[in-house]
């Protein structure tokens, strides 16, 4: 997940698994440093096409747009630095008093 602001462009916006209109139109900067700095989780109405046994069905989405969890990143105390699983610096971490 990222969003930067520059001078001369409105800015540029990615969530993963989100639809392009979704994006542009409901999603702002504000929205993305919110959730990252007071954990929240926001939640759009997405409308998709899908082909199920060569069917194509239109549905009604309802998806986390955005989400300050990571299950794949080991986050350190300080909130913003982390390690992939694996990292060889998790142990040394974990077992360091506070």
């Amino acid at each position: 997940m990222y969003s930067y602001i520059h001078e001369d462009f409105n800015g540029g916006k990615t969530a993963k698994g989100v639809k392009k209109n979704v994006i542009k139109n409901d999603i702002n900067h504000n929205h993305y440093l919110e959730t990252l700095f007071n954990n929240k989780e926001l939640r759009h109405t997405m409308n998709t096409i899908q082909s199920k046994k060569h069917q194509l069905n239109s549905y009604k989405i309802n998806k986390i747009s955005l989400s300050c969890f990571d299950d794949k990143r080991y986050i350190l105390p300080d909130g913003i630095q982390s390690y992939s699983y694996g990292h060889y610096a998790i142990k040394q971490e974990s077992c360091t008093p506070l």
